[in-house]
């Protein structure tokens, strides 16, 4: 409207003086304030699409999806982990029959056993140091693991900054969660790991306690059998 106001005093200004002429000269007038009107709808009209053209731009930016999304394997990680500490006699949490093994590796205190000390603390010793290798090895394939995952949050990094719609920044934190929760996963199982070597370790010194113990009852507890005088009875007489 300011325009036409403007206009309108540029026409009244450079009008030559004169009788007033109510006739041609008003319907010309009106023509002329008509067709600016209708210039200035255009404009208006011009306006409004650019602005509907803007927000379609801005949808089909933010509906674009990230077609170079990373998401690492976990299940073959935790199975490379589960498998990894298990070999020789290790007791690892990953056992089908992990309570049949230790009961048979760790009976506990059952008394005197008549065999050979020596091969039992062999057993002991031997399960123990599979056991500590085991989670020694999950740790090493942690540390290999490493270096790629160095790699990954790089490139999640170089998505983030690179991210210009809402659906790739939500495509990049999606990532980063999923990554969060595998290492998650990847500690509980090193952490299950260490336990296993703890456990071994705790369950050979008490199995050696609980020997000693039922070896020394056995001892004290020694009655020599009486002599019926019909041969030689080694022991105490």
């Amino acid at each position: 409207m300011r325009k036409c106001v403007v206009l309108l005093m540029v026409i009244l200004l450079f009008t030559p003086s004169g009788p007033a002429m109510a006739g041609p000269y008003a319907t010309e007038f009106t023509q002329v304030l008509n067709h600016i009107e209708l210039v200035e709808s255009y404009v208006v009209q011009a306006a409004q699409l650019a602005k509907l053209v803007q927000i379609l731009a801005d949808a089909v930016k933010n509906s674009k999806h990230n077609s170079a999304q990373m998401f690492g394997n976990i299940g073959a990680d935790l199975s490379a982990l589960a498998s990894i500490v298990q070999g020789g006699r290790a007791i690892a949490y990953s056992l089908g029959d992990l309570d049949a093994v230790w009961q048979k590796t760790y009976p506990g205190y059952t008394g005197y056993a008549r065999t050979g000390y020596y091969t039992r603390y062999q057993n002991w010793a031997q399960t123990t140091l599979d056991t500590v290798i085991g989670a020694m090895r999950a740790a090493n394939l942690q540390s290999q693991d490493m270096s790629n995952e160095v790699s990954l949050i790089t490139n999640l990094e170089s998505q983030s900054e690179s991210a210009d719609g809402r659906l790739l920044a939500l495509n990049v934190l999606t990532q980063m969660a999923d990554q969060q929760a595998q290492q998650m996963e990847k500690l509980r199982e090193i952490m299950l790991a260490d336990m296993q070597s703890k456990a071994a370790y705790y369950g050979t010194i008490i199995q050696q306690h609980s020997d000693q113990a039922a070896a020394a009852q056995n001892f004290f507890q020694y009655a020599p059998a009486p002599a019926d005088g019909t041969g030689f009875l080694p022991g105490w007489h």
